[in-house]
Order: structure tokens, then sequence, then C-alpha cells
């Protein structure tokens, strides 16, 4: 019993991390004698703002040597690209007026977004203008006929409505002059008249309240900067005693797992308690039918008797 618990809680050890240090994976390891220096060294390629000292591993035995960290050497690894961008810009204006807009816009535009950067030009073939909105707008119309030769100044004579350009016009003034005369007795008298009438109204219309002008710049951008860097860890070998490799190794791996054994306890003891639970069942089911065989014999014997 005490030996399967043992053989199983090796098991789950097994299966645990064994560095919870060791984030990253060494992209290149190498173990050399170096004019004499026994050496492991370890490159890794990481994001420019990850810290390098993570990487750093405590002393651990490997093939018969001790190593420990001895010197980091940090390489930056530069990136240079460049492509086409084109940026939108919008602008507003009172008038749809090409000398008006252009005002508004600038003949380049420097672009920026935290990676990539340029000038950019501007293109006048991209330009579109439209309508930013529509109100409704009134204007006053007006409409002047002379209506004659009349024999006289009647009203009847003059319409009281007019139209001009598809509006209705109402008859706003009346201006009654003579234009013929005829001699009655000894003293003229108006013969003829003409009428110049004065017809007024309102025109409805929409009308723009602004525009938006929308134009694109165009250019080359480039990306100038460290992509990433490349760490370059040396550790130091010397020999490691005699016998000390199996305990070292369990040393290490407790010092560097315990984290994890805590995170792991419990899947540690569900299963160890499982097995516990299990054996404690079947010797309990063993008992039982113990106990019943003897019963049975017991009862057997005493019907013979009988």
């Amino acid at each position: 019993m005490k030996k399967r618990i043992v053989l199983l809680t090796m098991a789950l050890l097994m299966v645990l991390p064994m560095n919870a240090s060791a984030l990253e994976v060494p992209t290149e390891t190498v173990v050399q004698n170096l004019n004499g220096s026994q050496q492991v060294v370890k490159t890794y390629t990481i994001a420019p703002g990850d810290d390098p000292q993570e990487l750093i591993e405590e002393p651990f035995e490997l093939e018969g040597y001790l190593y420990t960290f001895a010197d980091i050497v940090k390489v930056e690894n530069h990136v240079e690209e460049s492509k086409q961008h084109t940026e939108t810009v919008t602008v507003e204006t009172s008038k749809k007026d090409l000398s008006v807009i252009l005002e508004q816009l600038a003949p380049t535009l420097e672009y920026d977004d935290g990676l990539y950067s340029g000038t950019l030009s501007l293109d006048h073939t991209s330009l579109h203008t439209e309508a930013a909105g529509y109100a409704s707008r009134s204007s006053t119309l007006s409409e002047t006929k002379t209506i004659g030769p009349l024999d006289r100044n009647d009203m009847s004579y003059v319409p009281a409505t007019t139209v001009k350009n598809g509006v209705t016009l109402n008859l706003a003034n009346v201006d009654w002059q003579v234009i013929g005369t005829d001699l009655v007795g000894d003293v003229l008298a108006p013969s003829s008249y003409q009428a110049v009438a004065t017809y007024t109204g309102k025109s409805y219309y929409s009308a723009a309240t602004g525009y938006i002008t929308t134009v694109e710049y165009t250019g080359e951008v480039t990306r100038d900067g460290v992509e990433s860097v490349t760490y370059e860890l040396t550790y130091l070998g010397t020999e490691a005693p005699a016998g000390s490799g199996v305990i070292s190794a369990i040393g290490e791996g407790l010092s560097t797992t315990w984290p994890f054994l805590l995170a792991g306890g419990g899947l540690i003891s569900a299963a160890i308690l499982g097995i516990l639970l299990f054996r404690s069942r079947r010797r309990f089911h063993s008992l039982q039918a113990t106990q019943e065989e003897v019963e049975n014999d017991y009862e057997e014997q005493e019907e013979e008797k009988t």
C-alpha cells in the first residue's frame, strides 16, 4: 500500500514543470570547453520590453559539471521597412469653391503612427465635395405688367394674379396712367388709360448648409527600430563532487518547483485519498463476505445437530 502511494506521488511530481522561472526557451544551447574553461552558452531572443534578468538560471548540474551564471551579452535586432500609405482628410467649407477648399488643405501631411512615419503629399485627383446638409430657404419674386390701352381705369381689367418661373404672384399695386385725351367742349378729357400692375410672391427652395470635402494624402512611410533583442548567457562549470548528482537534482527540483507543488498538492492529495478509499472499501467488502460465510457455516452445523 505505502509503496503504491510513493510511486503515484513520484509520477505526479515528474509531470510538473521542473523550473518555474524558465518562461523562455533558448533558441540555442551550446556546451563547450574554451581554452580550458567549461561553459554552457544559452541564447534567447525576446521582445525589447522584456526583463533579461528573468532569463538567468540558478546553479544547475549537467553531465558531471555544476554551472553558475557568469556573463550576459545583449544584441539589438534592428528592422528597416517601407510601404505605401494613404491617409484620408476631411474639411468643411461654406462654399463649393475650389480655391476656398484648397485654402483649408496643406500640400503635405506628416504621418506617424508610432511604428511607421513619413511625409504624405496631397492627391488632387482624389478630391471629392458634397453638401453637408440642406435647409429650406425663400426669396421674394416680383413682376411688373403694363395693361392697356383701356377705355377707362377699371380694376376689372387688371388680373389678380400672374405666374413667374412657376410661382404664382399676387397683385400688390396698380398705377393708372392716362395715355390719351379728347376735347370735350373746351376741356381735354382722358380718353384712354393703361394700368401698370405690380405683382409679388415668395419662392421656396432647398439650399446647402455647407460642404464637406474629402481628399487623400499618399506617400512612402518607413519603420526603423528595434524589433527584438538577443541575449547570450554564459555559465561557467566546475566538476561536481562525486555522488552529488542525484541529491543536487532533487534539491534543485524541489527549490524550483515548490510553487507548482503547492498548486498540484490538491491533485496529489485527491489521488492518495482515492486510493485509500478504494482500498478501504475492498477490505470492508472482504470482511463482510468472510462474516457471511462464517454465519452460514454456523447455521448449517445447527441444522445437522437438530
